[in-house]
């Protein structure tokens, strides 16, 4: 992580912007979030609210969104759109995540023609 965000570690109130703010600058392009229902460095209730709060930019543009204003139980994957979320079922780690994320990036490039 870049030093200037790390000031922020545990003073996330003094953040001068929210994730979803940061998302939307993303839009239109695929962004894939994740989270572990055990993961300590994550806030996975807080990840999907904030592909919520970015779904309606990439709405505006054309794309789809999150899909729901309804978190996922965990394992269930939200990869219909642009912006996807996944809660998995573990702790801090990324090989749970892989094969979903395949599929996302196999999707996403379908779409482009």
């Amino acid at each position: 992580m870049a030093g200037n965000f790390l000031k922020y570690g545990g003073n996330w109130a003094a953040m001068p912007v929210d994730a979803h703010e940061l998302m939307t600058l993303i839009a239109p392009r695929p962004l894939f979030i994740t989270g572990g229902t055990k993961d300590s460095w994550a806030d996975p209730k807080g990840e999907f609210l904030a592909c919520v709060g970015a779904s309606p930019v990439y709405e505006l543009l054309g794309r789809k969104g999150v899909g729901t204003t309804t978190m996922p139980a965990p394992d269930v994957s939200l990869i219909d759109g642009e912006l996807a979320f996944r809660n998995h079922e573990g702790g801090h780690v990324d090989s749970l995540d892989w094969p979903v994320f395949l599929e996302f990036a196999n999707r996403q490039f379908k779409l482009k023609k």
